[in-house]
């Protein structure tokens, strides 16, 4: 029985490294959409990926000050985008005009965490943070991008398994993000 079990685990790791992969190319080819980084969080939010209660997407810079809100994921607004959103990706923003949290997030301004030396990934400012910005428990994780910019992602799992694997891969693919424009 428990061999079953471990095929169906491993089965299911393989689609999701699959798809993952998938999503580096629809990134290069759709490059210019408006609200790419939006639908990449959602693609990772979802169930056929890392099973997201709620997502934010930040980007931190310290030299201009600013810490920007650039994508919101909540499971319960899903209902506004297409199913396949790459069917029609350009259709996106506009799909999503009444989501409240993913909105919210992206009018999100504030100052700068690594300005004030705050490090991204270990500090009580940044479960503050998610916490404002609505998610009950957060986790969160932080990675260096180009011309001195920090991406940040807070998330909460729907289920609270723990897997160590895929919340590694979250954080290795999260920088995905970062090739999308703002």
């Amino acid at each position: 029985m428990g061999g079953q079990k471990e095929k169906k685990v491993l089965g299911d790791d393989h689609r999701l490294a699959s798809y993952l992969s998938s999503l580096l190319h629809k990134a290069l080819h759709y490059h210019d959409v408006d609200g790419l980084p939006q639908i990449m969080l959602h693609e990772l939010g979802h169930d056929h990926s890392f099973a997201l209660n709620k997502a934010t997407y930040l980007v931190d810079n310290p030299d201009f000050n600013h810490l920007l809100g650039v994508a919101g994921y909540s499971h319960d607004e899903c209902h506004f985008h297409k199913e396949d959103m790459w069917n029609n990706p350009h259709s996106f923003i506009n799909d999503m005009k009444d989501a409240k949290y993913h909105n919210s997030v992206r009018s999100f301004l504030n100052d700068s965490l690594k300005r004030k030396d705050i490090n991204l990934n270990d500090a009580k400012e940044v479960k503050e943070l998610g916490k404002h910005l609505g998610i009950e428990v957060p986790e969160f994780f932080a990675w260096t991008m180009k011309h001195g910019n920090h991406g940040l992602l807070l998330f909460e799992r729907k289920n609270d398994e723990e897997c160590h694997w895929r919340k590694s891969l979250l954080q290795n693919v999260a920088a995905l993000l970062s090739f999308c424009g703002i």
